[in-house]
């Protein structure tokens, strides 16, 4: 009986010891993000250059709405109002103007509402049909396909810290290379804030005075500069990363910071083209 029963024990651990060797590499098997294994995304900044008393601003307005929704969040929009149709006037007393929109506007940038008024709007401030400025604005959308259809270049990881008492922002952008690039590059760090409340003109309306227009992605500010700052320079090989910092930037206390949000795009220092762009919802 002895026998019999050490026999059976002896046959029940070998099952139990075999089922465990199948079971555990099973059990043990799971999918870790890694710099391999994660799903590179190429982005696209449509900057569109807007006023308050710009009557046809407002149907371009939806159409980079509506642009950035048709790609699930791959087409990153900034509103930059600057220009004649961005001045404030007796019955458009708010100023949404910036002097980094300013500077992008301007003749040392990209000289935009010089003759071409608004609406008028930038795609990665990469050249389409010979020029960067792309109007009309159902021009925009071949110009997105175009530039989502680009090589990924590089990731960028936004990594905002902010107090929201004494409002402050101390934010840490890094940037993961997963090809060689071969220029060198920049990063800007601006904040947009969305739900705006005010005055503006639209000619598909009658009146065409819309008195609580709602603006969204404004332009508030940079917070690094107009151009931004050195990301890195060459030689730029692929898997290089590095992160910059930039610490006790103060909200202006006119923002809603519960609408902010920063926005972080790499661009190539001597042409301006931006090669990435991401975006972040400020949040204390």
């Amino acid at each position: 009986m002895k026998k019999i029963f050490h026999f059976l024990f002896l046959v029940s651990l070998f099952f139990i010891v075999s089922c465990d060797k199948v079971k555990r590499p099973i059990q043990s098997v799971t999918v870790v993000p890694t710099a391999d294994t994660t799903k590179y995304i190429r982005k696209v900044l449509l900057e569109d250059y807007t006023g308050h008393t710009c009557g046809n601003c407002p149907p371009a307005a939806v159409q980079a709405e509506a642009l950035a929704e048709q790609n699930g969040g791959k087409v990153i929009v900034v509103a930059v109002h600057a220009g004649d149709f961005a001045a404030t006037k007796t019955q458009y007393p708010t100023s949404y103007t910036t002097a980094t929109g300013n500077d992008w506007d301007g003749t040392a940038g990209f000289n935009i509402s010089r003759g071409a008024g608004n609406p008028n709007g930038l795609v990665n401030r990469k050249s389409y049909d010979g020029s960067n400025m792309i109007q009309p604005v159902s021009k925009w959308s071949s110009a997105v396909s175009s530039a989502l259809a680009e090589p990924y270049i590089l990731g960028l990881n936004i990594k905002p810290v902010y107090d929201a008492g004494n409002r402050t922002l101390n934010v840490t952008v890094k940037a993961n290379f997963k090809t060689t690039y071969s220029s060198n590059t920049k990063l800007t760090l601006i904040l947009t804030e969305d739900s705006i409340i005010g005055p503006q003109t639209d000619y598909n309306q009658s009146p065409s005075k819309i008195p609580n227009y709602v603006f969204m992605h404004v332009l508030r500010g940079s917070v690094n500069g107009s151009w931004g700052t050195t990301l890195k320079n060459t030689p730029i090989a692929a898997k290089d990363s590095v992160s910059l910092s930039f610490n006790n930037f103060a909200i202006n206390p006119l923002f809603n910071d519960k609408r902010l949000y920063l926005l972080a795009f790499a661009s190539n220092e001597a042409t301006r083209e931006v090669i990435q762009v991401e975006k972040i919802k400020l949040k204390p």
